[in-house]
């Protein structure tokens, strides 16, 4: 796990090196102190990632029935079309995902991933150290950032559909440090998707993360 840890770490180091070269330019000091810090933030949740490590691969994942119960009928008045639980490409994961549309087309999925057992525990751990990063990027298109929604670790995302003039927005959560929960919006606006976020049954992930 160590191996791992410090492997990651230096990917992310070879990538910000890589995309100063690309950009040809020197960086100024605010990116630098901002570049340093982040380094800083992502090793502290290395150590903690390697100190919990052994308890998550030990883990149970949840029951594909515990993920069904965790899946609305509805998300902010649209209603669930389809849904499915457990993964036949990667069999030791626990995950569910759903999908809601209204009247308009509008669409909203939904996902959970457990980070129990050897291969989950992997995923997390990548997944933690993005989420250790305080960032906020922009363009004309839209943005991403890291956030807190309803007191959970969060990326939040939007972006402008051209063609269709109208948004497409996302939102990662990571629960207990354990779960991931994803939503997409297709044509959904990020508040809308926030609002969703509230009416899933988050704390009982973090019961069972106990």
């Amino acid at each position: 796990m160590k191996k791992t840890i410090l492997t990651l770490l230096v990917i992310c180091i070879s990538a910000s090196c890589g995309k100063d070269k690309k950009e040809d330019k020197e960086p100024g000091l605010f990116e630098m102190i901002e570049g340093v810090s982040d380094l800083n933030k992502i090793a502290k949740e290395a150590e903690k990632i390697e100190e919990e490590n052994d308890k998550l691969v030990k883990a149970t994942p949840i029951t594909n029935d515990e993920l069904k119960e965790l899946l609305p009928q509805s998300l902010i008045g649209y209603p669930r079309k389809k849904f499915s639980v457990g993964n036949q490409f990667m069999t030791d994961v626990s995950m569910a995902e759903a999908e809601y549309e209204n009247e308009n087309g509008d669409i909203i999925s939904f996902s959970i991933i457990d980070g129990a057992g050897e291969t989950g525990s992997a995923m997390i751990t990548l997944s933690r150290l993005g989420f250790a990063r305080d960032f906020e990027e922009e363009s004309d298109r839209g943005y991403r950032k890291s956030s807190t929604i309803i007191g959970y670790k969060a990326i939040e995302e939007v972006e402008k559909d051209d063609y269709e003039d109208s948004v497409n927005s996302k939102i990662d959560l990571m629960i207990s440090n354990r779960f991931i929960v994803s939503l997409e919006g297709d044509r959904v606006s990020i508040e809308k998707l926030k609002k969703a976020a509230g009416e899933l049954d988050l704390k009982s992930l973090e019961q069972k993360a106990e």
